[in-house]
Formats: structure tokens, sequence, C-alpha cells
């Protein structure tokens, strides 16, 4: 298991803890000091001293407890004014140069984008949020390795981009990400780039819009809650759970993207990624896209609450040219995209373990929609889900030996 910064945090305080606790109960005396400690001065080691679990304890207290403000960009030399109105970007980029970590109060205007660099870094909003005001800019883009971030970032509508990462081993978490639209380009909530794996989860990510000029696939359109993409296969894994995903619209709306491709590989790139546990509402294409192998989608919920089709429906769960991908026990919703689960190869290259069970998909009777389609996979698995509504359950076509058991078909009710 990957060691987290927040983990090497609480081992270093362990460690300094347990060694002054140590000094002070044995009866240290600061060099030059006269007075030896006698037998009955001292505390006894054996009765007093912490355990390892008790030193641990309150090393883990004291290293996560509410960081004090060791700098503050409202002072000098850095005098941002969290104000809303005041441009702050210069004053922020600075503190987050010097080593910022900790944002406090106030909502901090920027007009460009901030750049957070150097490995192992920290960024944390405390009852602040950075609100981007730049046509088009990527609020805030972090290079470095094994950074931890908990933000709040709002797009304004203006910004492209919220979050974007480029750094492998970082942890986003228990974020907030909204309001992020273009017109003439992409947009994004989180995008991370990185074969060396990565964490978000329990994040809230909304309102994510690209126009788009009526051209699919040419970027101009492409909406994304969360894309973690990659030019290779990973070397280590990454985990997307338990966000909150909403009203990813525009041309084409993907709540989660997930593609590794060097562009030669057929079936796409190894991802190493488990999809889990997210709960997305509302999107103009697909809830998730896999073009990656290796990936599990598992537990997801899928809900939708626009009364109109979007222009480009897509499957609710899209896999393509991607093998050894399992998508379990997710529960989709009725709504008004395609096919529920739809897998996708390639002629030449039938794709492999290929697992589709214990879903529960729904759809109202009136739809006649393919729940299940499959094409060009060699012994695909689909066991046991239940599907509710009009259509045909299964489609399996150009596969060899699929197995197909204890799937139930009933009536939407």
């Amino acid at each position: 298991m990957a060691v987290t910064p927040s983990t090497r945090r609480v081992r270093r305080a362990a460690a300094v803890l347990s060694a002054c606790l140590g000094l002070l109960l044995a009866g240290y005396q600061p060099p030059g000091s006269s007075d030896a400690a006698t037998p009955d001065s001292r505390i006894d080691w054996a009765q007093t001293v912490l355990s390892a679990d008790s030193a641990n304890n309150l090393a883990t207290k004291l290293a996560l407890a509410p960081r004090a403000v060791a700098l503050n960009p409202k002072l000098p030399p850095y005098n941002a004014k969290g104000d809303g109105v005041t441009d702050d970007t210069a004053a922020l980029q600075a503190w987050l140069t010097a080593g910022g970590a900790q944002l406090t109060d106030g909502t901090y205007r920027i007009v460009r984008g901030l750049t957070l660099a150097g490995n192992n870094r920290e960024l944390y909003t405390d009852h602040a949020k950075i609100l981007a005001d730049g046509a088009n800019i990527t609020a805030l883009t972090v290079t470095g390795n094994n950074a931890n971030i908990r933000a709040y970032i709002d797009g304004n509508r203006r910004a492209a981009l919220g979050l974007r990462v480029t750094g492998a081993g970082a942890v986003i978490e228990n974020g907030l990400y909204e309001n992020f639209r273009s017109a003439t380009q992409f947009a994004r909530g989180i995008e991370a780039t990185t074969t060396g794996g990565i964490i978000v989860r329990n994040n809230v990510i909304r309102s994510v819009v690209s126009v788009g000029d009526k051209t699919l696939g040419n970027g101009n359109g492409s909406s994304r809650g969360i894309a973690l993409s990659a030019g290779a296969a990973a070397t280590a894994s990454s985990v997307i759970s338990g966000n909150r995903i909403e009203n990813i619209t525009g041309e084409e709306g993907d709540a989660i993207h997930v593609i590794f491709f060097d562009g030669k590989a057929n079936p796409f790139n190894a991802g190493k990624v488990t999809v889990s546990d997210n709960v997305i509402r509302n999107v103009s294409r697909r809830f998730i896209k896999i073009q990656a192998s290796n990936v599990n989608v598992e537990r997801n919920t899928l809900n939708f609450d626009l009364t109109t089709p979007p222009a480009y429906p897509g499957p609710a769960i899209n896999v393509i040219r991607s093998q050894y991908v399992k998508v379990i026990g997710n529960r989709i919703n009725p709504n008004l995209i395609g096919v529920d689960v739809a897998v996708t190869g390639f002629s030449t290259a039938l794709l492999r373990g290929i697992e589709i069970r214990d879903n529960v998909l729904r759809q109202k009777n009136n739809k006649a929609v393919t729940h299940i389609y499959v094409k060009w996979a060699n012994s695909p698995i689909i066991v046991n889900n239940s599907i509710y509504g009009g259509g045909q359950a299964v489609l399996i076509v150009s596969s060899t030996t699929p197995r197909v058991s204890g799937n139930t078909h009933s009536p939407y009710r």
C-alpha cells in the first residue's frame, strides 16, 4: 500500500514525540546542568512510558489537526484581499511559491491560472474558495508528485478547467469544483494526466459545460467531470471513488472518462483504475466512458432527471476497445440517453476478460433500448443482472463463447 503524505506526517510526529517523551520521562537534564537527577526525582519510565499505539494515536491527532496558517496570504508580502472583487492572482501565486498550504476565510478572485509546484505539496481551503474569473483559464495546475489537495474552486462560468494534476501519487479529496464553462474549447472539473496513480475521492463536481460546435470528437464540446488519461500504460493504480458529479452537459458531457493510450495499442493500454461508489446525476452523453484495460466499474449510481433528451446521447457505461474490464453492482436509473452498458472491441482483436454482473438496470417501459450490448469479445460473462423496462435485455454480436445466465428482465414499475 502506498504511503500517503498524511501517513508520513503521522510517523514523523510519532518518532519525535516518542523521543522527546523518552528523554523527559527518563530524567533528562540539559547540557551544562549542575543538578543531576536523583532516583527519587526521576519518573519511573517502566510505569509511565507511552505505548507505541498511544504515541501513534497522539501523534495522529497532532499531525492531522487543523493546520496553523503559517503563511497568511492576506499579510505582507502577499497582501491578498480575499474579498471576491480584487484580483488576487499575483498574491496567491507568490504565496503558493513561498510554500503556502492553507487558504482561509475569503473568496480569492484570480484572472489567470495558478501553479502549485514541487513534490509533497498540500493545498487546503478552509472557509475559503478560489474564484476563477478569467475566460477559459485553468484555475489550478499541480505539477509535483504526491500532492494532497482539498479545495473549493468556483469557475464562475468563465474558467474552462478547475484542477489539473500532472504528477504521480496525488490525493484529491473532499473538495468542491463547480461552474466551469467554455464556448470554444473543452471543459473539465478535475483533469489528471499521469501513469503513476492518483486518488480522486469524496469530491463534489458540478456544472461543467463545453458548448461545442456540432463537430463531435474535436475537443470543443468535450465536457468532463473527472478525466484521467495518460499516453502509456499505468505504472501504479488509481481510484475514482465516492464522488458526487452533477450536470456535466454541453455537446459531449461525460461524468467520468478514463483513457490510457500510447497512440498504437489495440486494445487500449492498461489503466489499473477502479471507478466505484460514485453518484452521478445528469449528463449529455455518457455517465462513465472507459478507454483503458484493467479497469473495474463498481457500485456507481447513475441518475437522470432532465426532461429534454440530449442531442448526442451515448451509452450510460461505455467500454471501448478495453479488455479485462469488470462492470459490477452498478445501478442505472431511467434516463434519456442510450444503451445501459455497451462494450465494443475490434474485429481483429476480440476483447478478453469482460464481466458484466450484478447490475440493476432500469428504463421506462416505453423506451425501446438494448440494456446490455457486447460486440467483438472473447468469452464475455454476463450474469445475474436485474433488468427492467422495454427493449432487449442482452444482445451479443460477433463474439465467441459468451456465458449468459441468471439475468432477469421485468417491466419497469
